[in-house]
């Protein structure tokens, strides 16, 4: 396998997709094995020890909302992506609902894997190969925020240099729209002519198909516009702000956040310009905690 070999190969990683429903499984399986390469793991990880809570505890901080969350789904399934292996996997007995062992099965034959051995040669020869193919995989699937918070948790304090390629009419656009002020606390700082503070944040990510259309953005100071992002409050139908049963805090977040629920934002200039019903549909079902 060379570089490029697997550069392709990490890039057609198949993934669940149904419409544009958030799966992030797989690529944060390869995230935190890419991880603690970097940081001198062996090329197995114990899947009782280590992918079990540390994985899961992945999918719930950056994934969908779930009631359930499988961290042995993509420790399972990234074997039919020609990147990944597993040890004493043939002791399994597989769900009469498909093809996966349980979880149960995954601890009681003491099951390990990790990126298969063409693949862990290369990503252990070259480091920034390692860091590309982890900027690649994240950034294809949440947005630059969440991707700073997602290597922080895995235990790498930097950013990635790359910056994701973004229209540059989008932020003008969405901050004229919403004359200049965060739609959710109105934060509307100036140095002369010069906003500070204020971001034009996707509804729906790009990642997931969503455009750089004004009736796609809002205007969000970066506490809020991080706070979209993570799911801790959403807009709905009627344009009022709903927020995460999950969140919490004193007083700061009852000013920040709790005094805001259930009003409405401040709204475009122009009804044209108005959040479009369907991205915030699929805010609310994909990022909302």
């Amino acid at each position: 396998m060379t570089p490029n070999e697997l550069r392709a190969a990490v890039l057609a990683v198949k993934r669940w997709s149904r419409s544009d429903q958030r799966a992030p499984n797989k690529p944060l399986m390869m995230a935190y094995a890419l991880s603690k390469y970097l940081q001198g793991h062996g090329q197995y990880f114990d899947y009782e020890t280590e992918v079990d809570e540390e994985v899961t505890e992945l999918l719930k901080r950056f994934g969908p909302a779930r009631s359930i969350y499988h961290a042995e789904y993509p420790f399972w399934r990234l074997i039919n992506d020609n990147i990944w292996t597993l040890n004493n996997a043939e002791n399994c007995i597989a769900r009469k609902s498909n093809t996966d062992p349980s979880k149960r099965e995954l601890i009681k034959h003491q099951v390990s894997g990790g990126f298969n051995a063409a693949a862990y040669k290369l990503i252990k020869q070259d480091s920034n190969l390692t860091l590309e193919l982890l900027e690649t995989i994240l950034q294809d699937s949440f947005p630059q925020s969440i991707v700073d918070d997602i290597t922080r948790h895995l235990g790498l304090e930097f950013s990635f240099k790359q910056v994701q390629k973004r229209d540059p009419r989008f932020r003008k656009e969405v901050l004229r729209a919403y004359n200049y002020q965060c739609a959710v606390c109105g934060f509307d700082l100036r140095m002369d002519d010069i906003s500070v503070g204020l971001e034009a944040a996707h509804i729906k990510w790009k990642q997931f198909h969503g455009p750089c259309d004004v009736n796609n953005g809002l205007t969000l100071c970066a506490l809020h516009h991080k706070a979209f992002d993570k799911g801790a409050f959403t807009i709905t139908q009627d344009y009022t702000i709903k927020l995460s049963e999950s969140l919490n805090g004193g007083e700061q977040a009852q000013r920040l956040f709790f005094d805001f629920e259930s009003r409405h934002i401040k709204l475009p200039k122009k009804d044209i310009w108005l959040p479009n019903i369907e991205y915030l549909i699929w805010h609310q079902k994909e990022v909302l905690k």
